[in-house]
C-alpha cells in the first residue's frame, strides 16, 4: 500500500503541476497573443492612417490636375466653339450670297423664259389666225366652186329636160295628126250613117312646161319618154275608129 500511496500522491502531484503548467501556457499565450494583436492592430491602425494622408494627398494633386485639365479643356473648347461660329457665320453668310444669286439668276431666267413663251404664244396666235383666214377663205371658196357647179348641174338638167319635154311634145303632136289624117281616110271611104255623127276633133295637147328640178337624171328619162311616146302609137293604131 506504501508504494501505491506514493505513486498516487505522485500522480496527483504531477498532474497538478500540470495543471499550473498548462494555466501558466494559456495564460502566457493569451498574453502574447493579446499583445501581437494590439501590435498588429496598431501597425494597422498605423499603416491605415499612412495610407489615409497619402490617399488624401494623392485625391488633392489629383483633383488640383483635374481641376487645371478641365480649365484648360474648357479653354480649349472655348476657342473652338469660337472658331466654329465664327466659320459657322462666314459659311452661312456666304449660303446667304449663294442664295440671293440663285435667287436673282431663277428670276432672271424665268422673266426670260415667261417673255420667250409669251412672244412664242403671240406668233402661234397670229400664225393661227392667217391659218384660220386663209382656210376659211378656201373653205368659201371651195363652197362657191361647189355650188357654182350644183348651179350648173342642174341648169344642164333643165335644159335635157327641157329639150325632151320639147321632143316629147313634138312626136305626140306629129302622132297625133297622123292619127287624125288615118281617121279622115276612114271616114271617106266608109259611108257615115245619119244618126251616127263624126266625132269630135280633139283638142290640140297643151304645152307641157319645164319642171323647174327635176329628180330623174336625163339618161333616165329619155327611155321612158321613148317607150311612152311608143305605147300611145300603139295604143292609137289599135284605138277603133
Amino acid at each position: 500500500m506504501g508504494h501505491f500511496t506514493e505513486d498516487m500522491g505522485r500522480l496527483r502531484e504531477e498532474i497538478e503541476s500540470d495543471r499550473l503548467a498548462r494555466q501558466t501556457l494559456i495564460a502566457d499565450t493569451r498574453h502574447e497573443v493579446k499583445e501581437a494583436a494590439n501590435a498588429f492592430i496598431s501597425d494597422l491602425r498605423h499603416s491605415v492612417q499612412t495610407l489615409q494622408s497619402g490617399f488624401r494627398a494623392d485625391h488633392a494633386d489629383m483633383a488640383k490636375a483635374a481641376h487645371a485639365d478641365r480649365n484648360a479643356y474648357l479653354a480649349r473648347l472655348g476657342n473652338a466653339v469660337a472658331d466654329i461660329r465664327v466659320a459657322a457665320a462666314s459659311r452661312q453668310a456666304g449660303v446667304r450670297e449663294a442664295l440671293a444669286e440663285s435667287a436673282a439668276e431663277a428670276r432672271a431666267e424665268r422673266m426670260h423664259s415667261a417673255a420667250a413663251l409669251r412672244e412664242e404664244v403671240v406668233t402661234l396666235q397670229s400664225a393661227f389666225k392667217q391659218s384660220r383666214g386663209a382656210m376659211a377663205e378656201e373653205v368659201r371658196a371651195a363652197g362657191q366652186a361647189f355650188v357654182s357647179d350644183i348651179v350648173g348641174a342642174v341648169a344642164d338638167i333643165q335644159r335635157q329636160t327641157a329639150q325632151l319635154v320639147s321632143e316629147f311634145a313634138g312626136e305626140r303632136s306629129a302622132g297625133q295628126a297622123a292619127w287624125r289624117g288615118v281617121a279622115a281616110k276612114a271616114d271617106v271611104k266608109a259611108p257615115v250613117p245619119a244618126a251616127v255623127h263624126a266625132p269630135a276633133p280633139a283638142p290640140a295637147p297643151a304645152p307641157i312646161q319645164a319642171r323647174e328640178k327635176p329628180q330623174v337624171e336625163p339618161e333616165a328619162v329619155k327611155p321612158a319618154h321613148k317607150g311612152r311616146h311608143k305605147a300611145d302609137l300603139a295604143d292609137a293604131a289599135v284605138k277603133p275608129t
